[in-house]
């Protein structure tokens, strides 16, 4: 079912882009070059796609639409909740998050990070770090099983009065800078730490950092 909300969200999407937090977003298609859920003629998800998923066991029903080609995902994907409030825009490429995402609480944004997608397409993937002292610039080998990797800054807000509140920096996953701001009792709550919890890094993620057998295989995003 496409509540009479998310109908209107995701035609404004459809046909002009909308501005969610700090930033307007591009549409990923206009109404007159694609219809919803299509296939192409080898039968893969092409175009404009969207999946409803019912409540179940206590979890939300959620409503996710964006971009598919020829069965990839690709570019934005908007996730809402049954009421229609924005509960995330997150970036695709090659099938993996990819770029900029952000996070929000009954539609009020509280997260803006950034993921690094590995190459899906080899079993490992070489990735360039800086020191954060040094600045010297070194090699990474990691698994592409692990599918994306927090990398850049990552910015946590009060969803309450959009006060900042933590700011960190990741290199492959790995947190190299940290400040943490004056905290809100809301901010810092049991609620924060549950929407924490159902990021894609933490619901599915496994360190296999590990060296490749033979050569490197070089990928830049």
């Amino acid at each position: 079912m496409i509540y009479p909300r998310l109908f209107s969200i995701l035609l404004a999407v459809l046909v002009s882009g909308i501005s969610f937090g700090q930033h307007r977003q591009e549409p990923p298609a206009s109404p007159e070059q694609s219809q919803l859920n299509q296939l192409d003629n080898r039968g893969k998800k092409h175009g404009i796609w969207l999946h409803t998923k019912s409540p179940s066991m206590g979890e939300p029903g959620i409503n996710e639409f964006g971009h598919y080609e020829h069965g990839i995902k690709l570019g934005a994907w908007y996730k809402v909740d049954h009421t229609g409030d924005l509960v995330s825009i997150e970036h695709y490429r090659n099938n993996v998050l990819d770029g900029e995402v952000k996070y929000y609480d009954q539609g009020k944004l509280y997260c803006i990070g950034h993921y690094l997608g590995l190459n899906p397409l080899n079993k490992f993937d070489t990735i360039i770090v800086t020191d954060p002292v040094s600045h010297e610039e070194a090699y990474r080998v990691v698994s592409t099983a692990q599918g994306a990797l927090r990398h850049g800054k990552w910015q946590y807000f009060d969803p309450g009065n959009g006060h900042l509140i933590k700011e960190e920096e990741y290199q492959v996953d790995e947190l190299v800078f940290r400040k943490d701001y004056e905290i809100s009792a809301k901010a810092d709550s049991i609620l924060k730490r549950k929407h924490e919890a159902r990021m894609p890094h933490v619901k599915s993620k496994q360190k296999t950092e590990q060296t490749p057998p033979g050569k490197k295989i070089s990928y830049t995003p």
